[in-house]
């Protein structure tokens, strides 16, 4: 079995002393008050459902209902939250499971991605893929069909140095293979990883030289080697976090770099497309006024319906592209608003927009977060029966959403769960 290793998806890399952001509270947002004074006969069957609940085992519950932006800010979805969102873990999902990253096709064909490479057959989790070596470490994974799986992230050696490292299942074996370095003798990293086919697989991360500026690397797999492209660097420090491939013209990147506002560096969310030509800047909003933001990741149904999250001011940060411009969804905000962000999203083909990541609470303990927008508001949900910490990434699959994340106590196993529309 593989040792346990709790690495967040994308850990941003930062200078020495970074600058830090100015503490700036958006006001609280409205939360809808349970109706009082139920009748007895309700309270009782209330009582007996909630029993029945527990009984079921590993379910998750709707604590609150918070209200989002009207329509008019963005959001153009309709779909309603499933009536029973949450169901149990399938038996024997939690045993063995070790990553911080998930892909997968089907409910009988899932992928995880930590200290090595994990599959499910649907009953039982097995080692796929080991690394030689502890300085080979895996990032990122992405199943585009069943042999023709990628996954990325960074060779450490023992100085200041590191590779990109790219591994590709063909259906029957694991391939180890090279990509060419952005900064040769300095620090090249991908972080994630999105193909649409055997010769369109996209990988992005960031490049550190020996001597100069961090910036953002993107790469290419044509089929036959991978290649790095050319793209605008808009800001300072430029890092790519995610990556999402729609057709072989339509690819986005999400990230953040830094940005001079009154004398001060304040990062700004950055996100690019490519058109089938080459790589361009998008407008998305300008968060300097506010302390600035950064984005961890993208993912989408159409060119017309994507979705980038990640973090503004210590809030949690959404925003939807409608095919025309980058609008913000107002999130929950939910005090004291300290090092809240969302990790990931996984938008399904029907609209409903599903996001996880992690908030402090009162007593400065992180709490996993998960957030539905049926395209009115948001509904948020809590984990009350299982061990996550905070949660890393939501997928799709095969119709269900699988989410992975960091268990709250120590030696645990990875937090991993399934939500079942």
């Amino acid at each position: 079995m593989l040792g346990e290793q709790h690495t967040p998806p994308y850990t941003p890399y930062e200078s020495p002393t970074p600058s830090p952001l100015p503490d700036i509270r958006p006001p609280t947002e409205r939360k809808e008050e349970p109706p009082r004074g139920l009748p007895g006969r309700v309270k009782l069957l209330t009582i007996l459902f909630l029993i029945v609940c527990l009984l079921a085992g590993g379910a998750f519950f709707l604590l609150q209902i918070w209200h989002g932006s009207s329509p008019a800010s963005g959001g153009q979805n309709l779909a309603q939250a499933p009536a029973k969102p949450w169901c149990a873990s399938p038996q024997g999902l939690s045993a063995n499971f070790t990553g911080f990253g998930i892909t997968g096709l089907s409910s009988h064909d899932v992928w995880s991605i930590g200290a090595g490479i994990m599959h499910w057959d649907g009953s039982k989790w097995s080692v796929s893929f080991r690394p030689l070596s502890a300085q080979l470490v895996l990032r990122n994974i992405v199943e585009i069909t069943p042999d023709n799986i990628w996954a990325v992230g960074e060779q450490l050696t023992n100085g200041f140095a590191s590779h990109p490292f790219t591994v590709h299942y063909d259906g029957k074996n694991w391939s180890v293979l090279t990509a060419p370095d952005g900064a040769p003798g300095g620090k090249n990293t991908l972080v994630a990883v999105s193909g649409t086919a055997s010769d369109n697989v996209w990988a992005v991360g960031f490049q550190v030289p020996t001597r100069g500026p961090l910036s953002s690397l993107i790469e290419h797999w044509d089929g036959k080697r991978w290649t790095i492209v050319k793209h605008p660097e808009p800001v300072n420090g430029l890092q790519f976090t995610s990556v999402k491939a729609l057709a072989s013209n339509d690819v986005w990147a999400v990230g953040y770099g830094s940005v001079l506002r009154s004398g001060k560096s304040v990062n700004q969310p950055v996100i690019e497309r490519w058109n089938g030509q080459g790589w361009n800047p998008v407008a998305s909003p300008d968060l300097t006024p506010s302390g600035g933001g950064t984005l961890y990741a993208i993912d989408g149904s159409s060119s017309s319906n994507l979705w980038a999250v990640g973090s503004a001011s210590n809030r949690l940060l959404s925003e939807h592209w409608d095919g025309q411009s980058w609008k913000i969804i107002d999130t929950p905000a939910v005090p004291p608003d300290n090092s809240n962000w969302l990790a990931s999203v996984a938008v399904s083909s029907s609209g409903s927009v599903w996001v996880v990541g992690r908030v402090r609470d009162g007593s400065n303990a992180f709490q996993p977060f998960i957030g539905h927008w049926d395209g009115h508001q948001w509904q948020m949900l809590q984990d009350t029966a299982d061990n996550a910490g905070e949660l890393d990434q939501i997928a799709q699959i095969d119709g269900q959403f699988w989410i992975v994340g960091i268990p709250r106590s120590s030696g645990g196993h990875a937090f991993i769960h399934v939500l079942c529309p």
